[in-house]
């Protein structure tokens, strides 16, 4: 049941990207099309599971090595290299499979490496003292909260291209407009209870 209240949580109610703007950067370059959101969605989330379940271990390593439960200086340093290391392993493998695959992960890797929901979703699940269990639903719920997001905003955009928007807030502002109206919408989540 707590894996379930989790999952709900982190998809609707705590939303990073619409709670704590993780990520947002993502709605200028990634949301044009539905196909690429949805890629880039699927990485992020891929990104922040195998990170995170990495960053979770080595935590718990060094916790258990030092003998201290304080590892907050250790899980920042640590989660930066991580996902380094697996956004290049991404990058490797992409390679290897084929080059169409290949092209795809290279436009967006760039994108992934600068984005903060990977490094916020990992460092909240420890932060929250959660198991490893829980981590991985909670990282994976995360990823999903922000291809959904994503994928209703690359609609939204598309909508907005085609509407009738005063000059001064054509682009950027009435994206983040809409980013702002539909975080307010999300809000009414927070009341939920089980």
């Amino acid at each position: 049941m707590e894996a379930i209240l989790i999952l709900i949580c982190a998809i609707l109610c705590d939303n990073l990207l619409l709670t704590k703007l993780f990520g947002v950067e993502s709605f200028f370059t990634a949301t044009e099309k539905p196909s690429g959101a949805a890629l880039y969605g699927g990485l992020v989330t891929g990104v922040t599971v195998i990170s995170g379940s990495a960053v979770f271990g080595l935590s718990k390593l060094y916790a258990f090595m030092l003998n201290t439960k304080d590892v907050k200086l250790f899980t920042t340093f640590t989660s930066v290299i991580v996902i380094s290391a697996i956004i290049c392993a991404f990058q490797l493998v992409s390679s290897k499979i084929s080059k169409k695959a290949h092209s795809a992960v290279e436009a967006t890797i760039p994108l992934i490496s600068s984005n903060c929901i990977v490094l916020g979703a990992v460092l909240t699940c420890i932060r929250n003292g959660l198991s490893f269990g829980m981590s991985l639903v909670y990282l994976l719920a995360a990823g999903i909260g922000f291809t959904f997001v994503m994928l209703v905003f690359s609609g939204v955009q598309k909508r907005l291209e085609s509407s009738n928007v005063a000059e001064s807030f054509r682009g950027i502002p009435i994206l983040l407009i809409s980013c702002a109206l539909a975080a307010m919408a999300f809000s009414g989540f927070f009341g939920l209870s089980f």
